[in-house]
């Protein structure tokens, strides 16, 4: 742990002057920004798509902006059926430059869409966008015409791969991990905490994959766990993705490994589960997003799609933090045991950092007024997370409550944190809004404040919201997936309904109004909760028992393809 000074000095960051960002017909000049043509219509459009789709997931992407101000929702429909409502706050940088609005930067709107969901014929389809403003105007986008094909992709008709005899290690499990990067994040922090209580427990011993590095290495090499840095195994060419996965699968034959960990379901680490069933090695799955495998894995070839879709079959165990993700996953499971674990947090380095926190310093460090109502938001800047919603839903309900200042801790040099600093600057009455960069010493923000909020439209269940509640520090989060099985609206914490501005401006309002008492009782009951549901010796406990059972071939998995 870093002393205090240092930790809170690389807090202090304050926004950039940005008075000269996205004149009108002008662009930034950054890398990650691409300038589109933007129509005449004030309203907005629907982005071009594909012109024919598949019944499989599709991204539907647009813009919407309403002269009287921000769009509430925006929902989507495909010749009349509901496919449904939008992520509001995505980046547009297109239409900053060419429209003088406050909430031109982040107009955006976004949909997901399972078309294997839509029950109508294929053919021509109509794709219409239904936008509804905070003062209950209502705006239909020029449809957009699809046609909807259900012509499948043709099969590889590859054979499942020669398996590699594996080798026992001894009496408890030799594991290999693979996880998708090492940088900072929750995923990340999540493995870093349960490797370094079954290395505690000496439950199993471990060797770790990672496709991208980051500062998490050098926290899991002092745990005595060697890493072994790969880079994105392509999965756009057959023979390059193959060529890949034989030299991984190559590297770890002679190690005496006795199962394998993977830790989420992204591109950059799904070759763990190729690599285990090419050395016939059980698999226990660590799963923590919330897409449906459809979109998930929709960017991938159908041959490295095929081979993916069999291994995930073949896992031992798919390990879900909520029921909601579990139930995404378990119509594609196979033979795989789907297993819901609240998963554990390290409450002793929290505790630490609380009981020697002079809360009244670090406001004075980072320059929180010492009696303002400081809501923060923590999480890096992205679309999911909601951030742009949340800004606009504080300006919505700001001047009600004089005393609270709204903290984004996340920025980046991106397209999205960019777009959030443009309405921030441009927006009458966001003065008491402000962006932190990016930061590891986030745990002085929950201390610091009075509430965390948590928008986002996707979470399988953040670590955020967990930490904040080990603090005593009160939740407002969406009700998606894991969070109301965490959050008991009015108990717990408070929860509103996600991709609406109105229903969050309200929750906001509703919460701000609440007296000091009330927002620390919910702390306390709070800080209970994670104690009891989220003991990481229970959860490292689980987890071992589930690698000891996988590599001893007793669970059900393993039985099944003993028998084929």
């Amino acid at each position: 742990m870093k002393a205090p000074a240092e930790w809170l000095n690389a807090l202090v960051w304050r926004l950039r002057a940005m008075r000269r960002l996205w004149a009108p017909g002008t662009s930034p000049s950054m890398p990650f920004l691409q300038v589109e043509t933007v129509p005449t219509d004030p309203h907005g459009h629907i982005d071009p798509l594909p012109p024919r789709l598949r019944r499989t997931s599709v991204l539907i992407k647009g813009w919407m902006l309403f002269p009287s101000g921000p769009t509430d929702r925006i929902e989507l429909f495909l010749d009349g059926s509901p496919l449904g409502r939008a992520r509001l706050g995505v980046a547009r940088v297109d239409v900053a430059g060419q429209w003088d609005s406050a909430h031109a930067a982040i107009s955006g709107f976004e949909l997901a869409a399972d078309l294997g969901d839509w029950e109508g014929p294929d053919g021509s389809a109509s794709l219409v966008a239904v936008a509804t403003s905070v003062a209950g105007e209502r705006h239909e986008l020029e449809p957009l015409r699809v046609v909807i094909s259900s012509q499948p992709p043709k099969p590889s008709r590859l054979p499942p791969p020669a398996p590699v005899p594996p080798s026992s290690s001894g009496p408890r499990p030799h594991v290999l991990v693979f996880t998708h990067q090492l940088g900072l994040g929750g995923a990340q922090l999540y493995l870093l905490d349960l490797l370094r209580e079954m290395v505690r427990t000496e439950s199993a011993s471990f060797a770790l994959v990672s496709a991208l590095d980051g500062p998490v290495r050098e926290d899991l090499e002092e745990i005595g766990i060697p890493v072994h840095i790969t880079s994105p195994i392509p999965f756009d060419d057959l023979g390059s993705h193959l060529g890949r996965i034989e030299e991984l699968a190559g590297w770890a034959a002679g190690r005496d490994f006795d199962a394998v960990l993977i830790n989420t379901a992204t591109t950059l680490s799904f070759s763990g589960a190729e690599v285990a069933e090419r050395l016939d090695l059980p698999v226990v799955w660590a799963i923590h997003e919330s897409f449906p495998p459809s979109f998930l894995w929709a960017d991938l070839i159908p041959e490295v799609r095929e081979r993916l879709d069999r291994a995930l079959e073949r896992s031992s165990f798919l390990v879900f933090e909520a029921e909601a993700t579990k139930r995404l996953f378990e119509p594609t499971a196979g033979q795989a045991e789907c297993v819901m674990l609240p998963y554990g947090l390290d409450l002793e380095p929290i505790d630490a950092v609380r009981q020697s926190f002079d809360r009244a310093a670090a406001r004075r460090e980072v320059g929180v007024p010492a009696d303002a109502l400081a809501i923060v938001c923590v999480g890096t800047i992205e679309p999911r997370k909601a951030q742009a919603l949340l800004a606009q839903a504080f300006t919505q309900i700001a001047s009600r409550h004089p005393e609270a200042h709204l903290y984004f801790i996340g920025g980046r040099e991106d397209a999205d944190s960019e777009a959030l600093r443009h309405y921030i600057e441009s927006e009458e009455g966001s003065e008491r809004i402000e962006l932190v960069p990016l930061t590891p010493h986030v745990q002085a923000w929950y201390g610091i404040a009075d509430l965390l909020v948590c928008a986002s439209d996707i979470e399988s269940l953040p670590r955020t919201v967990l930490e904040a509640m080990a603090w005593e520090t009160p939740v407002l989060a969406t009700n998606v997936f894991g969070l109301p099985e965490l959050i008991t609206d009015g108990e717990t914490g408070w929860l509103c309904e996600p991709r609406d501005l109105e229903a969050l401006g309200a929750a906001l309002d509703r919460v701000l109004g609440v007296g000091e008492e009330e927002r620390a009782r919910i702390g306390r009951v709070s800080r209970e909760l994670v104690s009891e549901r989220h003991s990481l010796e229970r959860y490292g406990r689980e987890i071992s028992e589930l690698l000891t059972t996988a590599a001893s071939g007793t669970g059900v998995a393993a039985q099944d393809r003993a028998q084929t």
